[in-house]
């Protein structure tokens, strides 16, 4: 079975010659159900397709029949039409159940909406029409059991009999020029959507796929990653939760699925160097309803890599009733030591990910295509003078990268915004100021690689953090035992103190100027951007908020002591 699956295009190919089956007719122009159906994608796409969409097809049509369902008490009549359009399952010639009676493959023999195989040039080959239904059943039934069985996802629920039958439904017809697939969520026109909810769906592929860049990408290998794609929507949105207004977590996770379940096609590298991507905007906020969320596929790559094969599996399990945000900062807290992290820290380890790529690409410590992604934008500085400033404002879960030029050495600093209250659509951005010295003027600032200084003015230090990165690699956070960060502490900001120990386990203990007692707990350490760390998070031991103060820390380790002072400052 394995073998025919990832042959299917050769195989296709050849059983068109021998298939028993009556001639196409001439080119016909399109029903009227599917010509409705382009006009509604038309007349949605006008108010909601994502910024930047203008450069390469659309991966998927979900994010803007995603985006009108949110806001449908806002439609006008036209749009509101025409999402109603889309909500209904198109009407084609004829359709066939396939693998086991698992699935229903919907489409045309004749017209222009008829599925055709591609030859080398690109070209619609006549008679074809099913050998590419065939290579569609082939790749599904690969699909399926890889996405369900191999790694372990629920498989979607049935939509009852609205495609004719129990079998999941999927129709074959031209999308366009634009568009490899979507996939619809059976949602009543008249009901409005619960965001978190489950509903059954149908998906929606292309015909022939000839649109596609690069010209290898035509044709099969464009259905594989597009059924892939879909599919996974499918299971997201039957069998976990559809967020709406979240849409860019249901992308991101597509986009990885596509490359985990056909590895070699790599046609999520088109996204990486479209000017809306990731490595040309970091600046943009990781919730943005934009284009670029195509590009963040590979944001599935580091949390597999970095924390497990089932990460993305689990995430999902508990995304159903708290948002994708939400659900990535948990699924790390619950990893075992010493790998459990949360959202802020891997984002800030995302970004340093993003950095090693293309010409410095460590495919050991990071991403193991990463010789194959571009390199990250930069603002460049000659550091002349001794001090260089940059002001500036990043949205939540955004990062900025500026590069130093000393004479002989050259250090990027990778400035990550952390904060998670980051509300889709409208994220807000905070302001900072950069400095970075020749020398060190105080303790304000630390070092960083290239005998450079560096200091971070922002409102809250808790929910920032720059890397130094030199030629050695990237520096630690140079905070020994002994010292606390943030300092001065700002607890219920949404952070907490950071309390380095070079060691597994310990106690930590903290007192008041007066040396009373405050807080003491015996635990293990965390690990926390290359350093182990105690945390705090201001509470006393009977559960009440510490005072503003100044209070000493003391760490019981193995055979020693670390003591040092912090101040808490409360607004």
């Amino acid at each position: 079975m394995t073998d025919h699956i990832h042959n299917q295009g050769r195989a296709a190919a050849v059983f068109f010659a021998v298939l028993v089956l009556a001639t196409e007719a001439p080119a016909q122009q399109r029903s009227p159900a599917t010509i409705l159906r382009a006009e509604a994608r038309r007349t949605l796409a006008t108010r909601f397709s994502p910024a930047g969409s203008e450069g390469l097809p659309v991966k998927c049509g979900l994010p803007i029949l995603s985006a009108a369902i949110h806001q449908r008490a806002t439609l006008g009549a036209q749009e509101r039409s025409a999402l109603n359009s889309l909500l209904q399952r198109p009407d084609l010639q004829t359709s066939v159940v396939a693998d086991s009676g698992r699935f229903r493959f919907h489409f045309d023999t004749t017209g222009t909406d008829a599925p055709a195989l591609l030859d080398s040039a690109g070209h619609r080959i006549p008679g074809t029409v099913r050998a590419f239904v065939d290579s569609a059943i082939a790749i599904m039934a690969h699909v399926y059991e890889y996405e369900t069985g191999t790694l372990g996802f629920l498989a979607p629920p049935s939509d009852s009999t609205l495609g004719g039958g129990r079998e999941y439904d999927i129709y074959i017809y031209n999308l366009g020029s634009s568009t490899y697939g979507f996939t619809t969520p059976d949602i009543p026109p008249d009901i409005p959507e619960v965001e978190g909810g489950t509903y059954s769906t149908s998906i929606e592929i292309h015909n022939d796929f000839s649109f596609v860049t690069p010209p290898a990408n035509r044709g099969i290998p464009s259905l594989r990653v597009t059924l892939a794609h879909e599919f996974h929507h499918a299971i997201q949105i039957g069998s976990y939760g559809y967020w709406t207004n979240d849409i860019w977590f249901h992308e991101i996770t597509s986009v990885w699925m596509e490359d985990v379940v056909y590895h070699g096609e790599n046609d999520y590298l088109n996204y990486l160097f479209d000017s809306d991507s990731q490595f040309r905007l970091p600046g943009v906020a990781l919730t943005a309803y934009d284009f670029i969320m195509y590009s963040r596929g590979i944001l599935g790559k580091y949390l597999t890599k970095r924390f497990g094969s089932n990460t993305m599996l689990h995430i999902w399990q508990n995304i159903h009733s708290k948002g994708p945000l939400a659900a990535i900062d948990l699924t790390l807290r619950q990893l075992p030591s010493p790998v459990t992290s949360s959202l802020g820290v891997a984002f800030a380890e995302w970004v340093l990910w993003n950095y090693y790529t293309g010409p410095r690409a460590d495919t050991v410590n990071y991403y193991s295509e990463a010789a194959l992604f571009p390199v990250m934008s930069e603002t460049y500085y000659d550091l002349i003078s001794p001090t260089q400033q940059v002001m500036g404002a990043l949205p939540c879960l955004a990062s900025a990268y500026f590069g130093y030029s000393t004479g002989t050495d050259t250090v990027t600093v990778a400035l990550a915004n952390l904060n998670q209250d980051c509300p889709a659509n409208s994220p807000a951005s905070s302001p900072y100021t950069l400095t970075v010295s020749r020398n060190r003027p105080d303790d304000s600032y630390r070092a960083i690689p290239g005998g450079l200084s560096l200091k971070l003015d922002v409102t809250n230090q808790s929910q920032w953090f720059a890397w130094g990165i030199g030629r050695q690699g990237p520096g630690t956070t140079s905070i020994g035992e002994g010292s606390a960060y943030p300092n001065p502490f700002h607890p219920g900001e949404g952070g907490l103190l950071y309390l380095p120990a070079n060691a597994d386990e310990g106690t930590l203990s903290v007192y008041s100027s007066g040396m009373e007692l405050v807080y003491s707990a015996s635990r293990q350490t965390q690990s926390r951007l290359g350093q182990r760390v105690f945390t705090w998070d201001g509470m006393t031991k009977a559960n009440s908020a510490a005072p503003t103060g100044v209070y000493i820390f003391v760490l019981t380790l193995p055979g020693r002591t670390v003591t040092g002072k912090l101040a808490l400052v409360r607004r």
